[in-house]
C-alpha cells in the first residue's frame, strides 16, 4: 500500500511538473511584421528566440524572452523590448493557444497576446 501511494504522488508530480514546462513551449506569432518566436528551455528557465519576421531590424536568432521561470504559479522573466533596446520585467499567463504577456516599465505596463501557431512544436 505505501509503495503504490509513493508511486501515485510521484507520478502527480512529475505530471505536474511536464504541464507547467509545456504552457510556454511552442512557436508564437507576435502579431507584428509577422514575427514567429519559438520557446525552448536552457538550465535556467525558458526562452524565446526570433525564428521568421518581416522586419528587416529583427535578427533571427535573437532571444526575446529570457529566463522564464514558474514562480507560485506565475511565470516570471525578462522580455527583450527591441523598440526600446531594453530587457523588461514581464510576466507570462499561459493559456492552450496564447501566451498574455504583461510588460512592465516603472510605472507602465502593456500586454501582448501571442497566438500559437498551429502545426509548430
Amino acid at each position: 500500500m505505501l509503495k503504490r501511494l509513493t508511486f501515485i504522488l510521484l507520478l502527480m508530480v512529475i505530471c505536474s511538473y511536464s504541464y507547467s514546462q509545456v504552457a510556454i513551449d511552442g512557436t508564437w506569432a507576435t502579431g507584428e511584421e509577422n514575427t514567429i518566436i519559438e520557446t525552448y528551455e536552457k538550465e535556467d528557465g525558458w526562452y524565446g528566440k526570433i525564428i521568421s519576421s518581416d522586419n528587416p531590424k529583427a535578427k533571427i536568432g535573437n532571444d526575446i524572452l529570457i529566463g522564464f521561470v514558474e514562480e507560485e504559479g506565475e511565470w516570471k522573466g525578462k522580455l527583450f523590448a527591441a523598440k526600446r533596446g531594453k530587457t523588461l520585467d514581464a510576466k507570462i499567463q499561459p493559456t492552450d493557444s496564447e501566451l498574455v504577456i504583461t510588460v512592465s516599465a516603472g510605472f507602465f505596463t502593456k500586454t501582448l497576446n501571442w497566438k500559437k501557431v498551429e502545426g509548430k512544436k
